[in-house]
């Protein structure tokens, strides 16, 4: 009987978990498919160099950005739970910062499609981007107590997310992020396990 009992909490544990490992490895799979596409893009099709949109490459690149940030968006929330909150102060002030960051890119994504204008309203990318970043920063920083991704890994993260996300540092930074994404995508599952 103490063998069902066991089981039965393992299992509803095993429960709480998979639901936020689901939209973890979703958003991580996703946000390297949208990063291998901005590198493609970025490689490959014409865009405008100013605002108005010229080319078709114009809307490629702004739709790209919305799963980008739609996939940050999902991941740090689902991160967050499968760590249970050990980031602490660190994870929810980076989850705050890089949320409101993506949501402003969002909003300036879907405006930019429907006005066909890639105007980045004054300095709000440039700060929306940066929120990002520190956001990433400070959630690796609660990531790194939390124990829940490998060492390597918690590093890799902000420096891939710094050359490879909304600012355009590096031309392969996009693939960075991309690498980044795929090898948390697959120690994830497994770590998860093993800390549930």
């Amino acid at each position: 009987m103490s063998a069902t009992v066991t089981s039965d909490t393992t299992v509803s544990s095993s429960e709480k978990v998979t639901p936020a490992l689901r939209r973890a490895v979703v958003a991580l799979w996703v946000g390297a498919a949208a990063a291998v596409a901005l590198a493609l893009i970025s490689l490959f099709v014409t865009t405008s160099s100013d605002d108005k949109f010229h080319h078709i490459g114009d809307y490629f690149l702004t739709a790209d950005g919305i799963p980008y940030v739609v996939a940050l968006l999902v991941l740090l929330p689902a991160m967050r739970e499968l760590q249970a909150r050990r980031g602490g102060r660190f994870g929810f002030v980076g989850t705050v910062f890089a949320s409101v960051g993506a949501v402003v890119l969002l909003g300036m994504f879907v405006y930019g499609l429907i006005a066909e204008s890639g105007g980045s309203l004054g300095p709000t990318y440039v700060l929306a981007s940066l929120a990002t970043i520190i956001g990433v920063v400070l959630f690796a920083i609660g990531s790194w107590r939390a124990k829940l991704l490998p060492r390597w890994l918690v590093l890799a993260w902000p420096i891939a997310w710094l050359f490879g996300s909304m600012l355009p540092l590096a031309g392969p930074g996009p693939l960075l992020l991309a690498a980044a994404y795929i090898a948390m995508a697959v120690v994830l599952p497994r770590r998860a396990a093993l800390a549930a």
